[in-house]
């Protein structure tokens, strides 16, 4: 069926050259280079993705542009060189892959609640959630399909789980809204407080994760697929772009912004208000906009405060 899609729509696409084209029929969904899921069909747009693409065994077909291409490595994977790669691979997302290519593939189930669960009668529920035990659920909560929250955790009013985020492409000259299909883990004794939102993974059979003992700080926006390590303390109205990874311990100060992809390593801490575009090494402290080292901004404080 992949296959099918590819070559009906290659003209619009530009799509010059597909290798081995055999292996598209085992891609059973759509995802990142990094996939740690099998039979997955991925986007690597520059030469550093399409290393990662060939490297990964989960890997089975990359869409890619000419100038991506690394031909010393052998074809043991489907690869669909296109001039409109990234539009190519995002029509194929949309198409839910996932759905039309497993024939085992079933919608979203029965939710499993347990008993001891505490849940406002206001809240609204998706499909295909696990809520533990003693898990409690105020009023006004929104949770969606695919969500799982482990024991003993807690989320406070109006907090809003398994959201679609806020990711568009334009594929042939419409701006197109980029569908999530994965969903969000929280794990055991974590914390939401009021506002929160936490937007589900975009890609099927992953996670938005949030650590055992995570405390989130109100009105909060924790961006698709981002991994929170265990043990961390996000204040009040922190952003957290699409894919950020937070190690274990870390603590974001309130209003801090941290740009896509970024990584902060395990006991760093963000001071407030700070704006992160670059991965924090473990145990650093920064602070400011853009973020450097906290202990270099105050000595320009005080250097400022005793002119």
């Amino acid at each position: 069926m992949v296959l099918e899609t590819i070559k009906t729509n290659s003209a619009i696409f530009q799509v010059l050259e597909i290798y081995e084209e055999h292996y598209l029929n085992e891609c059973r969904r759509t995802s990142f280079t990094w996939s740690e899921l099998p039979n997955t069909l991925c986007l690597a747009m520059n030469k550093k993705y399409y290393k990662e693409a060939i490297l990964n065994k989960n890997i089975k077909g990359i869409i890619t542009p000419p100038p991506a291409v690394i031909t010393d490595y052998k074809f043991t994977k489907s690869v669909i060189v296109c001039e409109k790669a990234d539009e190519l691979f995002y029509f194929l997302h949309n198409k839910r892959i996932h759905e039309i290519t497993n024939p085992l593939f079933s919608p979203p189930g029965i939710s499993q609640i347990a008993p001891s669960a505490q849940i406002a009668p206001t809240t609204i529920l998706g499909k295909n959630i696990y809520i533990g035990e003693n898990v409690t659920i105020h009023e006004g909560c929104i949770i969606l399909d695919n969500t799982i929250i482990e024991r003993n955790s807690i989320i406070y009013h109006n907090a809003t789980i398994g959201m679609q985020g806020s990711f568009a492409k334009y594929i042939l000259g419409e701006k197109t809204h980029i569908e999530h299909f994965g969903g969000v883990r929280i794990e055991e004794n974590c914390i939401i407080h009021a506002g929160t939102n936490i937007s589900r993974s975009v890609n099927f059979g992953e996670y938005t994760i949030i650590g055992d003992n995570v405390h989130i700080g109100i009105q909060t926006n924790i961006g698709h697929d981002c991994k929170i390590g265990n043990n961390c303390d996000i204040s009040a109205k922190v952003l957290l772009a699409g894919r950020v990874k937070l190690g274990s311990h870390c603590w974001i100060g309130a209003g801090a912004i941290i740009s896509n992809a970024i990584s902060v390593g395990d006991n760093a801490s963000i001071k407030i208000g700070s704006v992160v575009i670059k991965d924090v090494p473990p145990g650093e402290e920064v602070s400011g906009n853009f973020a450097i080292k906290h202990t270099k901004n105050l000595k320009e404080f005080l250097r400022l405060e005793n002119l």
